[in-house]
């Protein structure tokens, strides 16, 4: 038994490369990864632990993937098994030397995407001392642990006579170890391939092990032609193959920053994500094991926290009976179900209910369900909508058009967007109606609380005079209630802390607690019957439908976890859960109203806000909790209100530059969670990065920007 060391973590992306049998090409494999590594912006270096013979894999390596990093740890004279080198130089290393050896230089490596460890002879060819060199190794690198444990390392195949034996005896060797390959590699070898790829398909796997299963790939053989061989890599066969494997085997987190693109992010420069293993409750787990207390609720959705034990049971029932089905023509017991609830809970007066796939399609519904209702009374000038500056409304075009062309993150695309009428302040309303009413097709807002365009809170008097106002001039009001719905405010809709109905609401985030994608849109009888049956004065628009229909409308797992999670949220004490929330956030975030950078603090509901004066953390402006319902009192105290950046943005900013993403801040250790102590999830912090997004920039009290 080899005494126990550090072991190297697989977030360290080293990939071990291992032979079925003696030359039957490991290096000529490494090499090629190496030269996809690097076609695919990968950082990739090549560490050979033993050499042993005159003609080393070091030279065939530079010769091949100029550029790689490229080290040798041991080296022997004779070309002969490492163990009797060993003996006729009479230099023996330990299996203890060479398992640190190789382990030092591996976290020497630690920042690269890709790093090779070649291996001599197959898997069970000795090492220095004699023991096979994957029991060395498998000390060296953690094992993995159970069956649906993702695969790493490569293994490649013997496509010679023979060679299927052989590949699947090192191949079973591995596993044995904890080491089972992703990836088996042919040079050749088709027939040999197959048969190892066919074994491998027949073997039983668990549910989740075949998530995972080892791909074997196949590559045409290695020319007899004398060396180099870079017609051979150049071979768009060959390298396409390559190209693949390094995907398969880089470290995820490299694959993700290079192919997967995050919200709001650049792929030339992405920020750094943590990658979650586990959620239950307010916490989030990261695969290393770190702890972080979600202060945003996933982006105010998950307000029941993670892994409901009710949402969790609804989903899996529906899933025994019907995942999906499209919903024109066809209707389920779920939407009927979480129709009928939306309706008895929103304000008096929504009776009609429009599903959605996300908030931002609602809000696309509900800005062509305005249009709609003008176009079928022949009032097809009523095109406009006014809307509050510094309002977000979505991603989608449409929405994009009635978010802050000036202040908002989607100032780049203000050419392209429907120019419509933004009001900076809340007292022009009448003003704006009176000289734009006979194009203003709908007033749109988010009612008491502008979300992601600055947290700011509006009295709800100002709603009742907008509904009034509405009325007198003839325009419809919209409701965007996907942020403040279902308590967020302190009331379940943030309309009936103002005691008004909207002619069309939209209800989204929290709608599924978060389980899944889901959203609504409300409207008025009037307003849906008028859509489709048009008026005396313009017959023509009788029986015409609402022009909308996503794909997964109605999704019915979707529809399950509303009914799940609304039937939670009304069962529950949740208007005390707010307040208690509420009030340990005004006492907790108090504090901060002192310190000279912070413009103000302000709290509603389950809502907390600082507004700095100035970036403290450029290019920080606003930090805000936004937890779940069911954040516990230590949580919120001990975790989220003891923030490291809530201290922080009192203070002098330190010398090192914080870069700072969503989430978490990035750079600063202090900020980052340790594997004993939790830290808390910094919930999302509003940045303002373009000179567009300068500080309160002053505005006049009415305008109109197109």
């Amino acid at each position: 038994m080899l005494p126990s060391f550090r072991a190297v973590s697989r977030r360290r992306v080293s990939v071990v490369v291992y032979g079925a049998n003696t030359d039957v090409g490991k290096t000529v494999a490494s090499c090629g990864l190496l030269q996809a590594g690097r076609r695919g912006d990968y950082t990739a270096s090549y560490v050979k632990p033993v050499q042993t013979g005159p003609d080393t894999d070091e030279a065939w390596v530079t010769a091949h993937a100029s550029g790689a990093a490229v080290t040798t740890l041991f080296r022997y004279r004779d070309p002969v098994s490492p163990h009797l080198a060993a003996l006729r130089e009479q230099r023996i290393v330990s299996d203890e030397q060479l398992a640190a050896a190789v382990g030092q230089a591996v976290r020497e490596k630690s920042d690269e995407d890709l790093t090779l460890v070649e291996t001599a002879g197959g898997v069970l060819s000795p090492a220095p001392s004699g023991t096979p060199q994957a029991d060395v190794l498998a000390r060296v690198f953690a094992p993995q642990k159970g069956p649906a444990a993702r695969p790493s390392g490569l293994l490649v195949g013997d496509p010679r006579l023979g060679g299927i034996s052989a590949t699947l005896t090192a191949y079973e060797s591995l596993c044995a170890r904890g080491q089972r390959p992703a990836v088996v590699l042919f040079l050749g070898g088709a027939d040999n391939a197959h048969a190892v790829e066919d074994r491998l398909k027949s073997a039983r796997l668990s549910t989740d092990a075949q998530q995972h299963r080892t791909v074997v790939i196949v590559l045409p053989a290695i020319p007899d032609a004398p060396e180099p061989l870079d017609e051979w890599y150049a071979d768009k066969t060959v390298r396409a193959a390559f190209s693949r494997v390094v995907r398969l085997l880089v470290d995820d987190r490299a694959f993700d920053k290079r192919h997967v693109w995050h919200p709001y992010t650049s792929l030339a420069k992405p920020g750094k994500v943590w990658k979650v293993a586990s959620c239950a409750g307010c916490e989030i787990t990261l695969d290393d094991g770190r702890v972080l207390t979600d202060g945003m609720a996933s982006w105010w959705s998950a307000i029941h926290g993670y892994n409901v034990p009710g949402i969790n049971a609804a989903i899996e029932t529906q899933l025994k009976s019907m995942s999906h089905v499209m919903f024109g023509g066809l209707t389920h017991q779920p939407a009927i179900d979480l129709c009928r609830t939306l309706v008895d809970v929103s304000p008096q007066g929504l009776e009609c209910v429009f599903l959605a796939d996300s908030g931002s399609v609602s809000m696309e519904a509900a800005l062509k369900m305005a249009l709609q209702y003008w176009m079928a009374q022949g009032k097809r000038d009523k095109t406009t909508m006014v809307t509050i500056s510094h309002g977000y409304h979505g991603d989608t075009l449409g929405a994009m058009s009635i978010c802050d062309p000036v202040n908002s993150m989607h100032s780049m695309f203000r050419k392209l967007l429907t120019p419509h009428i933004f009001i900076d302040d809340l007292t022009c309303l009448r003003e704006t109606l009176e000289l734009h009413h006979h194009t203003v097709a709908a007033v749109v807002v988010e009612p008491v609380v502008q979300g992601a365009g600055g947290m700011r809170f509006y009295p709800a008097e100002w709603l009742q005079r907008a509904r009034q106002l509405c009325t007198e001039y003839g325009v419809l009001l919209v409701f965007d209630e996907i942020a403040t719905g279902f308590g967020r405010t302190g009331a379940l809709f943030a309309a009936d802390l103002a005691g008004v109905t909207p002619d069309i609401m939209c209800v989204g985030k929290a709608l599924t607690g978060g389980y899944m994608t889901l959203a609504a849109l409300l409207c008025t009888r009037h307003v849906g019957t008028t859509v489709s049956a048009g008026t005396a004065e313009n017959p023509a628009a009788s029986h015409l439908p609402f022009m909308h229909g996503p794909t997964f409308m109605g999704n019915p797992l979707a529809c399950a976890a509303a009914n799940a999670s609304l039937s939670l949220l009304l069962d529950s004490p949740w208007q005390e859960r707010v307040r208690n929330i509420g009030e340990k956030l005004k006492t907790g975030l108090a504090p901060c109203s002192t310190y000279d950078t912070v413009a103000d603090v302000r709290v509603l509901g389950g809502i907390g806000v600082v507004e700095l004066a100035r970036p403290a953390v450029d290019p920080l402006k606003l930090v805000y909790l936004f937890p779940p319902f069911v954040v516990t009192d230590p949580q919120l105290d001990t975790r989220l209100l003891r923030h490291p950046m809530l201290l922080y943005i009192g203070k002098a900013a330190p010398q090192q530059h914080v870069a700072h993403e969503r989430g978490l801040p990035a750079s600063n250790p202090s900020f980052l969670p340790t594997s004993s102590e939790p830290l808390a999830a910094l919930s999302f912090a509003i940045t303002m990065r373009s000179r567009e997004h300068a500080c309160n920039r002053v505005l006049p009290r009415c305008y109109i920007r197109c």
